[in-house]
């Protein structure tokens, strides 16, 4: 039995239309659908929304990837790079302990904090700008807490107890980083000098140091080994001689059974 053209052509403008309005749909949903990737963090904002504290913020985050929709014209959504950002730190003529001004090289890696305590400070400090303006602030703030530091410490003890400086470094800028949103995640002291070669002098005392050191203990040694050398001498020639007394004491008391 033959089907009406008009039947066919109607079930296959339907077909077509629902598969173009699916189409469209998931189109439309996908545009307002963000996935976020493990090393950043998604800020949508618009939208006025309670906090447990009581207070309200107008945006809300999503960290470290998940995703979430956007509400079509109330929300927009923007992105926050959460990466490590490696910091070179060279700080010259910082006065230490002393009055001696130091050259500091110092290597640091920061990154805005995943911490959800403390991204929103993040979020409000730093949204839309470019990374090297975090660099730059984080730099900032390092090398004028290691100037602040230096000033507490003597030369001998930041060149000696590179991992010290480090920690109260690490100390002092904690709070201003929490207030920026932002991670210190490592800091190293990569070299410590100085202009007037004051730490130069100190090594070369300490190795002339060292060599007296050694040259006493060597010294040491060797009267050591001479005089246990000599009393082993002089014990050696008192067994002799009692030996030969006992003899000599033996050969009387034969004499004198004969």
């Amino acid at each position: 039995m033959e089907q009406d053209p008009q039947v066919l052509l109607s079930a296959v403008i339907a077909a077509t239309s629902i598969a173009v309005g699916l189409f469209v749909l998931i189109a439309i949903a996908r545009s307002f659908l963000f996935i976020g990737k493990p090393n950043e963090v998604l800020i949508f904002s618009g939208r006025q929304r309670k906090l447990a504290d009581g207070s309200s913020i107008g945006y809300r985050e999503l960290i470290g990837g998940g995703r979430s929709f956007r509400i079509p014209i109330l929300e927009k959504v923007d992105r926050m790079d959460l990466s490590t950002l490696p910091i070179d730190i060279q700080v010259h003529n910082a006065y230490s302990k002393g009055g001696i001004p130091l050259k500091v090289h110092a290597v640091a890696n920061v990154k805005v904090s995943p911490d959800p305590g403390l991204i929103k400070n993040a979020i409000e400090r730093f949204m839309g700008q470019n990374i090297s303006e975090i660099r730059r602030v984080a730099k900032e703030t390092l090398e004028g807490h290691l100037r602040g530091v230096l000033a507490t410490l003597t030369p001998e003890e930041v060149n000696e107890d590179r991992l010290k400086f480090a920690s109260a470094l690490l100390g002092e800028a904690e709070e201003d980083f929490v207030k920026l949103g932002l991670a210190l995640d490592t800091l190293k002291i990569q070299n410590v000098s100085d202009d007037v070669k004051y730490l130069d002098s100190i090594g070369r005392k300490r190795i002339a140091e060292v060599i007296r050191d050694a040259e006493v203990a060597e010294s040491t040694a060797m009267a050591n080994a001479k005089q246990s050398e000599a009393e082993a001498h002089r014990a050696g020639e008192v067994a002799v001689q009692v030996s030969e007394t006992a003899i000599v004491q033996r050969e009387n008391q034969l004499r004198q059974l004969r």
